[in-house]
């Protein structure tokens, strides 16, 4: 057996949420943990990206996460790194011709200022944004730029999963729609996967809702997602909300009004062209 679907990207735009709400569905197994990133562990490792991430490397791991026992059920796994390296998509085909793959796709400003303040609660970065595109061949800048602001040029890495796989076995939704109505979002997934509705899933806990801590150990910790689990598991839930409480908040680091329209003016041409190649509506991404 093999895996049926594969959430490949992009980072940041619900794709927790996504693989949380089908891993509910009655007819879906999804892999034991989120981003294996099985089919992007080469790049990772070549790349050695600054933060902690985890991938597997062989495919008998890969196959251990996933329950093929349940022989009914459709399989699927969701890696945020499959979207950008520009190989995934033929490996993934070369491994089931007949998958299916589903993209959520966000503001792309909105998604590198959501990545940068990840990145800056948790340490990983100390520059501000702006440093970052005026400059960027400094120290760490050109993979910063990478994570920020190339994750977010979607036409070409959409395209390539298209011509792959042509375009009836491509899902593309975007961020919004999962923002404004959850249930209805996942019901088209659900839907593009020949699935029926599943009245069970709980559409109202949050996922990956991640906040900052004031206490950079703290962050350390909470950046590695087996970390948090292992937190989760251990501590009863009145400590956990102490911890929440006390370390945790939602401040955001707001980018300025010139910075927001230079993001913009770098991702315009892009999005027109997205649009074109998808035949959708995405005026609310330009300024």
């Amino acid at each position: 057996m093999k895996v049926d679907f594969f959430i490949v990207g992009a980072p940041k735009s619900g794709t927790t949420s996504l693989y949380n709400y089908l891993n509910q569905h009655h007819s879906i197994t999804m892999s034991s943990v989120k981003e294996p990133n099985y089919f992007s562990c080469t790049e990772i490792e070549d790349q050695k990206l600054y933060y902690k991430t985890k991938h597997i490397s062989t495919l008998d791991k890969y196959h251990s996460l996933f329950n093929f026992k349940n022989g009914s059920c459709l399989f699927g796994e969701a890696s945020v790194s499959y979207l950008y390296y520009k190989d995934i998509a033929s490996r993934i085909k070369n491994y089931n011709e007949d998958a299916k793959i589903i993209i959520i796709l966000r503001d792309p400003v909105e998604r590198a200022v959501s990545h940068y303040n990840m990145d800056k609660r948790l340490g990983f970065v100390k520059t501000d944004l702006k440093s970052i595109l005026d400059d960027v061949s400094l120290k760490n800048h050109m993979l910063f730029y990478q994570q920020y602001i190339q994750l977010g040029f979607y036409y070409l890495q959409v395209k390539r999963y298209i011509d792959v796989f042509g375009k009836e076995n491509v899902c593309v939704m975007k961020y919004d729609d999962l923002n404004n109505d959850n249930k209805e979002f996942t019901n088209k997934i659900l839907g593009f996967l020949d699935l029926d509705v599943d009245n069970k899933i709980d559409f109202d806990t949050p996922y990956n809702s991640y906040k900052s801590s004031s206490n950079q150990l703290v962050n350390i910790l909470y950046s590695v997602s087996f970390m948090r689990k292992i937190i989760s598991s251990f501590l009863p839930n009145s400590m956990l909300k102490t911890i929440n409480k006390s370390f945790f908040n939602k401040q955001e680091t707001k980018i300025s009004e010139e910075i927001e329209m230079k993001l913009y003016d770098l991702f315009h041409e892009d999005i027109l062209l997205l649009e074109q190649m998808l035949e959708i509506d995405l005026n609310s991404w330009k300024r």
